[in-house]
């Protein structure tokens, strides 16, 4: 619930906490989502309900069809279950990860952001941002910092990308450039539950595309020999 401004602008900065109303002034706030949205974190807060605020998030986003831009810190990914990562990547998120210093934040479309408190802060806050130069400025330094990020999926653990025996007989399939009717009949499936088994590899190993996962597969040692 909004408790203070801190400028003049009564458009500016006004700060907030996270109490039982942070929920909704962020979901409220990404209905206003048109084109872009970055999201930052770098030192999540204590909240339980931290992480599953931030799913909703982003599952809001991209729902809408907004282009997402995610950024996160080595410290975050050690804490946090990955898996829904893989799922952003699949619907089109595009994620990042940094080891510089960076604000956690939520920035739409170039006209509003919240900034909010980590996990070293005594009482959680945020602020939510409408002042024009210093959303510039919050952009910039945003997309500077995912810019000079690196990729992602080398944080991932094994059991991220652990796969069962099928699944390894259907990217083996997919790697030797069978048509899928070939290819199910090797698996002993279904042409049907072969193309489904391979969505679900794809959107485990976080790619878009049968070429990107054939790639993937194999940086991670996934594929078995050529026969």
């Amino acid at each position: 619930m909004m408790e203070h401004r801190h400028t003049g602008d009564p458009a500016g900065i006004v700060r907030f906490s996270q109490d039982g109303q942070w929920d909704r002034d962020v979901r409220r706030l990404l209905r206003r989502a048109r084109r872009e949205a970055v999201v930052a974190v770098g030192n999540p807060a204590r909240s339980r309900d931290h992480p599953r605020l931030g799913q909703v998030v982003v599952d809001d986003l991209l729902t809408a069809g907004t282009e997402v831009r995610l950024l996160y810190s080595p410290g975050y990914l050690e804490l946090r279950d990955r898996r829904p990562l893989l799922r952003y990547s699949a619907r089109g998120a595009r994620i990042r990860v940094s080891d510089s210093d960076f604000p956690n934040a939520l920035i739409i479309d170039r006209a509003a952001a919240v900034l909010w408190s980590g996990a070293g802060a005594d009482r959680p806050y945020a602020y939510l941002v409408r002042e024009p130069a210093l959303l510039r400025a919050l952009h910039q330094f945003a997309l500077l910092s995912w810019q000079a990020g690196h990729g992602w999926t080398g944080q991932l653990c094994g059991d991220a990308v652990a796969i069962g025996e099928r699944d390894r007989a259907i990217l083996d399939a997919l790697n030797l450039g069978l048509v899928d009717e070939v290819a199910a009949r090797r698996v002993g499936v279904s042409v049907r539950t072969y193309r489904r088994q391979l969505a679900e590899s794809m959107m485990r190993l976080g790619v878009r595309s049968r070429f990107q996962v054939g790639v993937r597969a194999a940086q991670l040692g996934l594929l078995g020999g050529p026969g």
